[in-house]
């Protein structure tokens, strides 16, 4: 790398980066939330849940505050069981445990995409590539969705790894990539977002595929042995949440999802346009106006200089089609392969190819084939990389290839354009731009192209203009475009948004039910019988009925719960809330059971305040009903007394898992399932003490899997004798 590179590429590469990443990650300093999406309505209150919990040495598995109870651990999205995660919200207070982990993964991502290019191109051209991936539309749009980022992440550094299981001639080298490939998958899997781990998987075995391909025959097989036994490794270092995961699943509705769900959030056709005319639809693609329609999934487009690089680029290799050799060269083409095949898959039902992902269990329940744009945007950067490295060294008749190419680019400006006036003109397009806005696009093509052009004639700070240009268009896209980079405010903002308190709704007095995006209201202290999670757990009843809100302990519900729902007696308040009449208690004693196989329907023709549901007959003795009261009320262990005169159902209204165990008095019993979706447990008659515990069977087989792994992943890698002496292979 030359001193001239250093100065035109490096330096504004890593200053544009660090801008990006300081005012992305300004929460640090500021002790603010993102006030957005999944990050305020899914992430944070799950986190603070956890924090909490940590802090008082309770069970993280279970968080009773939403769905009257779930396991939250087998949903994954927390990462319950990541060591980082344990370690961040241990000791720092949540908020800036939060920040951190919010912003960590894009610092992550820049360092690994950097050492993985480092070894096809110069620092320079690794660094630009770098700062291309890290911060293009689809990781920025997707900043709401944490553990997605952070999973991705990972990426760069095993592809990092498989070049580094290649160049190595022995075991004791290869140890050290083999032990990492193991860290990595199981960190992977421990973040809890299989969608994310399953690109991951495409991506790297299509490149183990390529390095085999192109790799001398005696590598080939150490190569394949060393990645497959670092991604085996890795699945028993993720063990606890992979079996965590199975587990809630069969409890999930997530199980009934078919080839119509699976193609929810399909590209269409037109908005590939995106790709050289980043706003046409400004306010529906990312949020700018918080129009109807506009969401953080279809942050489609790449960058005017990335695509313009790449379109340059393959010309030029068209040109010299004849002299292709080396790694470099295969890896812009590994990357334009990806794009082509992240834009097929990206369009879903219209594309039909990601229909083939639908014919496979467990990968057929993944949904939104538009985050396939992720290949896009990271196989347009790899090619970009390439593209500048060739653009800053080239010299005699590499220029003139170069030369010669300068068309593409000059193509795609026009083409821009020409989609931008139609834009305009066309009334059958919905929400397209004003013609200021629509031509923004073609005035960044136009100024990439002409950046190339001059690059490619000798004016090298060119280069140094076509860094700050893609700087410049990634921070407007997909900073200054997705408000969860913008929006910020305090904990205490947060809470003063919520309706409850202006309605009277006081904290501590039963569950209530809100519809929508209820999570929020657990930072005030709310307990919720619906909430917003990924893999939604079953239920039985239909909460929108009068008796179900009863057994479930609804004090209140709003109108945008019940819909059309009417509650004989319910109390209208502020704000469209309802006080609902005579809800049940939290723990009761019962005499009087059906046997039920339809619940819900059979749930409103008996008498709740008497009568209960059961699974299966039960022996219970006559008689006027005895007293419970709640010994303990902490996630996942709750604690009952009970004095009755005779064999009675002690009736819980917390949500039934296969998971929860009961022992009454030390002695361990069957938990029975009441009302179709709550505990219960028969008690002898006298006074008692009723013990549940959340004690899922996947945990301690799971721990020992994870922890045995672990410790020879890590052995691995401080056994590995790194290679001395010999130049680096590429």
């Amino acid at each position: 790398m030359s001193k001239r590179e250093r100065l035109l590429v490096l330096w504004p590469s890593l200053a544009a980066s660090v801008a990006m990443l300081f005012w992305m990650g300004r929460s640090l300093v500021t002790g603010q939330i993102p006030f957005t999406g999944d990050l305020l309505h899914w992430n944070y209150p799950i986190r603070d849940f956890y924090a909490a919990a940590i802090a008082k040495g309770q069970r993280v598995f279970w968080m009773p505050s939403i769905f009257g109870g779930f396991d939250i651990a087998g949903e994954g999205q927390l990462g319950v069981f990541h060591p980082l995660h344990w370690v961040l919200y241990s000791l720092l207070p949540l908020d800036r445990a939060f920040a951190i982990e919010l912003i960590a993964p894009y610092l992550i991502l820049f360092s690994g995409t950097w050492l993985f290019l480092r070894r096809k191109v110069t620092g320079a051209a690794a660094a630009f590539g770098a700062m291309l991936f890290t911060f293009c539309g689809f990781n920025l749009s997707h900043g709401v969705h944490m553990n997605m980022i952070a999973i991705v992440a990972h990426i760069p550094w095993m592809l990092w790894m498989c070049d580094r299981a290649l160049a190595d001639e022995t075991w004791y080298e290869r140890r050290l990539s083999c032990g990492g490939i193991g860290l990595l998958v199981g960190s992977q899997l421990l973040l809890g977002h299989p969608q994310a781990v399953w690109w991951s998987a495409i991506l790297v075995g299509s490149y183990t595929i390529l390095l085999m391909a192109i790799g001398s025959s005696e590598r080939r097989w150490a190569l394949l042995t060393t990645v497959g036994a670092g991604a085996l490794l890795g699945a028993g270092v993720g063990a606890v949440q992979l079996l965590a995961t199975l587990f809630e699943v069969r409890n999930s509705t997530r199980v009934v999802a078919d080839s119509a769900f699976a193609t929810t959030f399909s590209l269409p056709p037109l908005q590939l346009a995106q790709l050289i005319e980043p706003y046409m639809f400004w306010g529906r693609i990312l949020r700018w106006t918080e129009a109807p329609g506009a969401g953080d999934e279809f942050g489609v487009y790449a960058g005017a200089v990335t695509f313009a690089l790449t379109a340059w680029w393959g010309a030029a290799a068209f040109v010299r089609r004849k002299r292709v050799r080396g790694a470099t060269d295969h890896l812009a083409w590994w990357g334009l392969l990806l794009a082509c095949l992240g834009i097929w898959l990206a369009t879903g039902r219209y594309g039909g190819l990601y229909y083939v992902q639908t014919w496979f269990p467990v990968v057929r329940e993944f949904r939104a084939p538009v985050r396939y744009v992720l290949f896009v945007q990271f196989g347009l950067a790899l090619v970009s990389a390439v593209a500048l490295r060739q653009l800053a060294t080239a010299s005699g008749e590499g220029f003139r290839d170069g030369r010669r190419a300068v068309w593409a680019p000059w193509t795609l400006a026009a083409i821009s354009a020409g989609v931008a006036w139609w834009l305009v003109q066309s009334a059958s397009v919905p929400g397209a731009t004003s013609s200021a806005v629509a031509f923004i696009g073609p005035i960044l093509f136009a100024t990439a192209a002409l950046l190339i052009t001059l690059a490619t004639r000798g004016a090298r700070m060119a280069l140094a203009g076509l860094v700050l240009l893609a700087a410049a268009d990634q921070a407007l896209y997909g900073i200054g475009g997705v408000v969860a980079w913008q929006d910020f405010v305090t904990r205490a903002q947060a809470e003063g948004f919520l309706d409850s308190g202006a309605a009277g709704i006081p904290v501590d007095d039963g569950r209530i039910a809100r519809g929508g995006f209820p999570n929020l209201y657990v930072l005030s202290g709310y307990h919720l019988i619906d909430g917003y999670v990924g893999l939604v757990p079953k239920k039985s009843l239909d909460y929108r009925t009068p008796n179900a809100l009863r057994v479930a302990g609804v004090h209140y519900a709003h109108a945008d719960f019940l819909g059309t729902t009417t509650v004989p007696g319910a109390v209208p308040l502020a704000r469209r809330w309802l006080r609902l009449p005579s809800p049940l208690p939290r723990v009761r004693l019962v005499t009087d059971v059906h046997v039920t196989a339809n619940p819900a329907a059979d749930l409103e023709q008996v008498d709740v305040e008497t009568a209960a549901l059961s699974s299966r007959p039960l022996s219970l003795s006559t008689g006027a009903p005895g007293s419970a009261s709640l010994e303990r009320d902490e996630p996942g262990d709750i604690g009952v007394i009970t004095d009755a005169p005779g064999q009675q159902l002690l009736v819980v209204s917390e949500s039934f898992d296969a998971a929860w165990s009961v022992a009454v008095d030390g002695v361990a019993t069957t938990v029975e399932q009441v009302n179709g979706d709550f505990l219960g447990v028969v008690v002898p008659p006298g006074r008692h003490t009723a013990a549940f515990v959340f004690d899922p069977p996947y945990y301690a087989i799971g721990r020992a899997t994870s922890v045995v792994s672990l410790a020879i992943a890590l052995l691995l890698v401080a056994s590995a004798r790194p290679a001395r002496g010999r130049k680096r292979r590429v």
